[in-house]
């Protein structure tokens, strides 16, 4: 390679490993994350030792969601003052994770789920008095789980009692219609075991009916109305009645 070919060469070789190796050092610049890497190291038995551990392996873990998502902070920051500037206490009213800016904190991803909520009465009640349920009440804040039908029940009794008289019976509504869903589930894993693909164009277009009874059921539980629910779910059953003979062999 002649000396005049050789420079330009040379000069490209150069710029090209400056941009390979300016794009590595960003890429594991965001993947450092100074929440994540301190937190991680606190006792499990302190408070916020014990958020951080409930926080690995859960479902916003494996989605990507880290600390400074919902409690802001700069992650790229190595000291202690620099990486909690801007985060503010749960008891702040101006902090993301105080109790009644939890709903809009979370909608931030559950979109639908906020939509639906603010329809409820139990949003109005959070919105006004501040004795409403929020998101954390149901569903915690790190490992976010999903509430049997008894916990439910338990959760519900917590207002909803005798000796509080409010709507006393609402925890065992509650506790039937949240058994009904779930076997409504379990009927449309069955029915498209059933009817595996391919299937045929009615056969495809009652399922997805279906699937879509269940998922409105699903999100209308965050409004609170079991009778909206209980509506939805009566829609699915009439709806998977519709299902032909399952295929021989099945």
């Amino acid at each position: 390679m002649s000396r005049a070919k050789f420079v330009p060469f040379f000069v490209l070789s150069c710029v090209a490993f400056v941009y390979v190796h300016c794009a590595i050092s960003a890429e594991n610049a965001v993947k450092i994350n100074s929440c994540v890497q301190c937190h991680s190291k606190l006792p499990a038995s302190s408070f916020y030792g014990v958020k951080s551990h409930g926080w690995i392996g859960s479902i916003h873990q494996r989605k990507g969601i880290k600390c400074n998502d919902c409690h802001g902070g700069n992650p790229g920051a190595a000291g202690e003052k620099e990486a909690h500037t801007g985060v503010l206490g749960s008891s702040d009213p101006h902090s993301t994770v105080y109790f009644k800016n939890i709903p809009a904190t979370c909608g931030k991803c559950h979109g639908a789920e906020y939509y639906k909520f603010k329809q409820s009465v139990h949003y109005q009640m959070l919105e006004s008095t501040g004795r409403g349920p929020e998101c954390v009440t149901c569903h915690g804040s790190m490992v976010t789980k999903v509430l049997t039908p008894d916990e439910m029940s338990g959760v519900c009794a917590r207002c909803h009692n005798a000796r509080m008289g409010i709507l006393p019976n609402v925890p065992r509504k509650a506790k039937q219609v949240l058994l009904l869903l779930r076997e409504s589930k379990a009927l449309l894993a069955a029915d498209k075991q059933l009817h595996p693909a391919p299937r045929s164009a009615r056969t495809a277009q009652i399922l997805n009916g279906a699937e879509v009874d269940l998922h409105d059921a699903k999100l209308d539980w965050h409004k609170f109305d079991l009778d909206s629910i209980s509506n939805y779910l009566l829609k699915f059953y009439d709806t998977t009645e519709k299902l032909p003979p399952a295929p021989a062999g099945h």
